[in-house]
């Protein structure tokens, strides 16, 4: 399957803020997240987060999204760069896509880095698990606005 990440533009914001809602249901399965009125999930972070977005393709398809920051809003430190959020479609899961894609944003942006999972999420402490084990992180526990999350740090 060819993958490419390909950084997106402010015109295509409208393509993530769709993928958000499908990534928030997902989440919701694990970690409640508060449905608005209309029946979208509420999310206020993609103006903070949209520092350098990428979205996903599988064969042409569109299949997810990255969003990654310069510095890390769960320890502080700001000379790092954070996975803000990472997405992978349910079909486009389990076949190796998810991990190439992570390596490759990992890539585009070297040096030091941070990936933060929800304690509660245990799919997402798999996957990151098993993507970050070739950088040998030192994975820390670390409360953060009311829940804990693990947060790995590795070089990239």
């Amino acid at each position: 399957m060819g993958l490419e990440v390909r950084k997106a533009t402010d015109s295509e914001r409208p393509t993530i803020e769709r993928l958000i809602q499908l990534y928030l249901y997902d989440m919701a399965s694990e970690h409640p997240w508060p449905l608005e009125p209309d029946g979208r999930y509420a999310y206020d972070f993609l103006d903070r987060f949209w520092q350098h977005p990428y979205l996903l393709y599988a064969d042409g398809d569109l299949a997810g999204f990255a969003l990654v920051i310069r510095g890390c809003p769960i320890t502080g430190r700001a000379d790092c760069w954070f996975m803000a959020e990472f997405f992978v479609l349910r079909s486009y899961r389990r076949g190796g896509l998810g991990a190439e894609a992570a390596r490759q944003a990992f890539g585009r942006h070297p040096g030091p880095w941070h990936v933060a999972v929800l304690q509660s999420n245990q799919p997402a402490l798999a996957f990151w698990s098993r993507v970050l084990s070739v950088y040998h992180p030192i994975v820390t526990p670390t409360p953060f606005d009311g829940d804990d999350w693990l947060v790995h740090e590795f070089g990239a």
